[in-house]
């Protein structure tokens, strides 16, 4: 090797990559010949003594990297050599960082006594704090390099005090007290991690030396805790609060003999004033001394970290979640809560808090005011008190009681939630030993609450039953399960149902309903095993979350009505979704049949029957066999119900099991008896339903909705049938094509004359309603399922609208499959030459054909029926991505043929391309290869003036990229292309928000108002002549009937009136 050449490369300015090259060089030349690196050190001496700070620091950055390459190929001579080359460097303010990282690449070969060299030069000579934060970490990583090997360790712990550990252990604090950087502090909470290990492996009188300097070397540690570090928006070293809070903590648990400041001062931080963050840190930070150093040094604190975790747990920040993005984060109760787990404690702590002042006065103010109420119907005197007192005054003090009785209970509840939140069997002796005391002292029991104290009870127990429940959940894969209540069950749900059925007195009794129903709540959600121990427990706990849905309270408002419905309603989904058999059975066999004798032809209607539909579809949506048998409920009453010509019971029964969210019929059943049902009630429709009514549309509903869940000889047959009704019942016909199955098997060719025969009526009928839209979706629904069935789209004109909605369900359904085929190209092809209207000469096809490319990616609100036969309850999934890969190859070309028009040619184009971008977020929509923003602002002033129709659909996803491009300069290219379009925009945004002859909807002006306020950020000299007219339409909208079209109103006029004044 040329060595100097290589000088003479590290003597001229290059780079990070000319720099590697070297490098790589040098380990080549190494791998050959092992004496080389030594001369390459030898023969760049005058660059490496030189005075060109630069050259020194580029010459030995370039050996330090070699050396890492290389350094298993050097004979120990050699690696002595460099190690000590290196050590020597490290005095060189201007080659440190670079020579600590050749250090510590040669010193886990290197002899201790070279190691002790580099120890001596790191803390002697480097001085670190006077670095750069690129060398000060540098250094630390040299530091922790020679501390993780045992032998390294010794050997650094001996050298940097040149045998006085008292010095190494002041030279040690010296060289990184005082550190600020955050890269660095991780750094330094692993080198004060390790230290101990390194001066224990040095002997007694070494650790001796580390003991007594315990104080100065956790004063380091102590002062980043609590961390405060909150990390810079955009930050490119991407270090979190939490890396350092454990890196501090680390180095804060280093040491047992830090123990007599470490606990006081982590405790000092266990403070609610510093808020959830610094409190969770503190707890942590406990938890992590108890785990290291173990139980014989934490047993003088334990009275000390109880005393301060009582007070923080008392405090609202307990349960407050930390401020952190970090996903792992938690509440200052949860934390502590697995300190009552923790082996350190040896249980101490748990009976602290179970023996704590707070729960025995808890207990001693519930026995006084249940004594109250014993009291009082042994009283022989005369009454004269609205109180119930004599007239003397004796009973003056019952409010009073009261109130403190509810004051302690909340106080003792935090810490019984805590405790129950540890173990199983930490949760089995709150609730089945301290709680059970507590209520006998109230007199609660599983017969009666009357006792007056049953109010302060229940706010007791929720919190145990609450932490109990966060401990069965993280422990369900346990395989021994025990009842966490045990023969408490019943009386705990005689306590909560009382208070759910508003049996329990206090001054809002809406607040006592809603405690109660959360704690049967949290009863139903217990995992198998873990939950009510007995059966008449979990029959009471369904029956009265039943009784709790259909009863009613004097003087209770709708809203809360509907919360107490509503609560109770999850109450009992929780009670059929989380694996406790017994539970689904109780619901099973109890509360559905009950609810089952609610809903009857004429019961629907009623305010019961509206209950029980609403409870019934939200337990089906829950557990599959409860759904098979709601489902067969349904059917057989809405078959009566349409027997009996009761259309409006009808139809609230066919919503609960059509409708899209939770639709009992939109999750596919296997049970025989609910098919069975679907069966008949489509059998039933097809020979009896009227399709010419208002009924129509929820008759075909129900009949797709049900043909779907049928098997597939039953649908076999009621294919046939629909088959032979084409002619009188087309709806009925389409419906039952839409709900075929994939697999089923029928005639193809009657399928295919049948399609003929639709398509023939719906594009030569002037009639384009439901019916039109009907075939379409029997359309969409046989191409999309049935790929190799041959279908002719129609050869109309697109003018006929007819024909538009059968090319979009059909394109709708090859979009979802993600067709490629050249029968779906030669379609496309077509639709976009018919939305040139400079060849065609015919702007109602343009318009069809924009409309037919829009369906592709989904469907309006008003096109509903065009869904039917392609949604997942009727068998049609939609592939992945499905829309994303039709939008990003067809927007380029409809953006293209807008660019290259003018006129409505370029007009229908951008409109195609605006349908097309609803079906795909903003993000993708706006993306800047396919460059749509600026075509926007003729597509908002074309569908305000009319020109387009008013395409409510377009109009909001036109209104939406507007605004997502605005609160997103990222979006949509650079801003000269919003400025150069900004003015037309913001002129259309204004005639939008001030329109009131009810072509725009609510939901436009909102949208419209929203995309004017984020227009008000743009430059002043692109705001400035539009001004007064967008003050003018905000103000203007301020009057709207609408509150939320005036709260956005008001939002925009606040901005634009700030803009108006400069």
């Amino acid at each position: 090797m040329d060595v100097h050449a290589l000088a003479r490369r590290c003597a001229d300015a290059s780079d990070d990559d000319a720099d590697d090259a070297c490098a790589a060089t040098v380990a080549s030349a190494c791998a050959r010949d092992r004496e080389t690196m030594v001369r390459a050190v030898m023969g760049m001496e005058s660059i490496l003594c030189g005075t060109d700070a630069r050259a020194r620091r580029r010459a030995t950055s370039i050996l330090a990297a070699a050396t890492a390459r290389c350094v298993d190929d050097l004979d120990a001579r050699g690696v002595d050599a460099l190690c000590g080359f290196f050590g020597g460097r490290l005095g060189d303010h201007a080659s440190c960082g670079a020579a600590a990282r050749g250090a510590a690449a040669s010193a886990r070969r290197a002899s201790e006594r070279a190691v002790e060299e580099v120890s001596r030069a790191l803390f002697t000579d480097a001085r670190p704090q006077s670095l750069r934060q690129s060398d000060r970490e540098s250094c630390l990583g040299l530091a922790n390099a020679l501390m993780r090997d045992e032998r390294t360790a010794r050997a650094c712990a001996r050298g940097a005090g040149e045998g006085d550990f008292g010095e190494a252990v002041a030279r040690m604090v010296s060289a990184f007290d005082g550190e600020k950087d955050p890269r660095c502090v991780l750094a330094l909470g692993e080198f004060w991690e390790l230290m101990p290990r390194a001066f224990e492996l040095c002997g007694e009188a070494a650790m001796k030396a580390y003991e007594e300097n315990a104080e100065e070397l956790y004063d380091v540690a102590a002062s980043y805790f609590p961390v405060s570090f909150k990390p810079p928006r955009g930050d490119s070293v991407k270090i979190s609060r939490r890396q350092l809070a454990e890196a501090v903590e680390r180095a804060m648990t280093a040491s047992p003999s830090f123990a007599p400041w470490a606990i006081s001062h982590a405790l000092e931080s266990l403070n609610p004033s510093l808020g959830p963050g610094k409190m969770a840190d503190a707890a942590r930070a406990v938890r992590a001394m108890g785990e290291k150093w173990g139980r014989r040094v934490m047993e003088e604190y334990l009275d000390l970290i109880w005393r301060s975790m009582r007070a923080a747990l008392s405090h609202p920040n307990a349960t407050k979640m930390e401020e952190d993005d970090d996903p792992r984060a938690t509440t200052p109760m949860a934390v502590m809560t697995t300190m009552f787990a923790s082996d350190f404690g040896g249980g101490a702590l748990s009976r602290a808090a179970l023996t704590d002042q707070s729960v025995r006065d808890a207990e001693a103010a519930l026995r006084r005011l249940a004594s109250e109420t014993a009291s009082k119907g042994t009283c022989s005197m005369e009454v004269d008190g609205s109180d119930g007192c004599c007239g003397g005054g004796c009973g003056s003090g019952g409010d009073d009681d009261a109130t403190t009785g509810r004051v302690v209970a909340a106080s003792a509840s935090r810490v019984l939630g805590a405790v129950a939140a540890a173990t199983p069997a930490l949760a089995c002796e709150v609730i089945q030993v301290t709680l059970k005391r507590i209520l006998d002292a109230a007199q609660i029991s599983s017969d009666s609450t009357a006792s007056k104290a049953a109010y302060a009870s229940l706010i007791l127990a929720t919190p145990a039953i609450g932490g109990a429940l966060d401990c069965c959940e993280r422990n369900a894969e346990i395989g021994v399960r025990v009842s966490v209540m045990g023969d408490e069950s019943d009386r705990l749900v005689r306590l909560f149902s009382s208070a759910a059925l508003g049996e329990i007195n206090a001054q809002n009794v809406s607040e006592v309903i809603i405690l109660g129903l959360a704690g049967l709540h949290m009863m139903c959600k217990f995992p198998s095993g873990f939950g009510l121990a007995s059966e008449t427990a979990r029959v009471a706990v369904t029956s009265n979350l039943l009784d709790a849905i259909v009863c009613d309270h004097a003087d209770e408002s709708e809203d809360d009505v509907d919360i107490r419905i509503e609560r109770a309603v999850d109450a009992l989904v929780a009670a059929v979704s989380h694996g406790d058999e017994k539970l689904t059975a109780a619901v099973s066999t109890g509360t559905v049949l009950r609810l089952a004798d609610k809903i009857s032809v004429d019961n629907v209607r009623s305010v019961s029957g509206e209950r029980a539909i609403r409870t019934l579809v939200a337990i089906a949506h829950a557990n599959e066999a409860i759904r098979s048998d709601v489902a067969r409920l349904f059917c057989d009453v809405t078959r009566e119900a349409l027997s009996a010509n009761n259309f409006e019971a009808a139809s609230d029964l066919i919503n609960a099991m059509c409708r899209d969210d939770d639709g009992v019929l939109t999750r596919f059943m296997s049970g025989a008896n609910a098919q069975t049902a679907c069966e008949t009630l489509v059998d039933f429709c097809l020979d009896e339903c009227d399709t010419s009514g208002s009924f129509a549309a929820n008759g075909v509903r129900v009949v797709a909705s049900a043909m779907a869940n049928c098997n597939a000889e039953a649908q076999a047959r009621l294919a046939a049938r629909a088959f032979d009704i084409e002619n009188d019942k087309p709806e009925m016909s389409c419906a039952v094509i839409c709900g075929l199955r994939p697999d089923v098997v029928f005639d193809v060719s009657r399928l295919q004359d049948v399609l003929k025969s639709l398509v023939d009526r719906a594009t030569t009928s002037t009639d384009h309603g439901m019916r039109a839209q009907l075939v379409a979706a029997a359309c969409g629904s046989v191409v999309r399922k049935f790929p190799n069935i041959e279908f002719a789209m129609p050869s109309q004109d697109l003018s006929n609208q007819g024909v538009v909605l059968i090319h979009g369900a059909c394109m709708r359904a090859r979009v979802m499959r993600r067709d490629v085929s050249p029968e779906f190209e030669a379609v496309v092809s077509r639709l976009i030459t018919a939305l040139d209207v400079t060849l065609t000469n015919d702007t109602h096809a343009a318009k069809g054909a924009a409309r037919a490319l829009g369906m592709a990616v989904g469907f309006d609100a008003e096109q509903r029926m065009l869904a039917l036969g392609l949604r997942p309850c009727t068998h049609a999934n939609e592939m992945f991505l499905a829309n994303q890969r039709f939008f990003t190859k067809i927007a380029p070309v409809l953006i293209a043929s807008a660019r290259g028009s003018v006129g409505e040619a370029r007009l229908f184009c951008s409109y195609a391309a605006t349908k097309l971008a609803g079906g795909v977020p903003a993000s993708v929509a706006l993306n800047e290869q396919f460059d749509l923003f600026p075509f926007l602002s003729d597509v908002l002033i074309a569908l305000t003036t009319g020109s387009l129709g008013h395409d409510v659909s377009s109009t909001r996803t036109a209104l939406d990229l507007v605004s997502a491009r605005l609160s997103n300069p990222a979006l949509g290219g650079g801003a000269d292309v919003v400025e150069l379009h900004a003015v037309s925009l913001i002129q259309a945004l204004c005639d939008i928000a001030v329109e009131r002859d009810g072509t725009m909807t609510m939901d436009i002006r909102e949208r419209a108002l929203d995309a004017l306020f984020a227009s008000s950020t743009l430059k002043f000299s692109v705001t400035f002549p539009v001004c007064d007219r967008a003050l003018q339409a905000a103000e203007f909208a301020c009057d709207d009937p609408k509150r939320r079209v005036r709260r956005s109103a008001a939002r925009a006029r606040q901005a634009w009136i700030a803009l108006s004044s400069k």
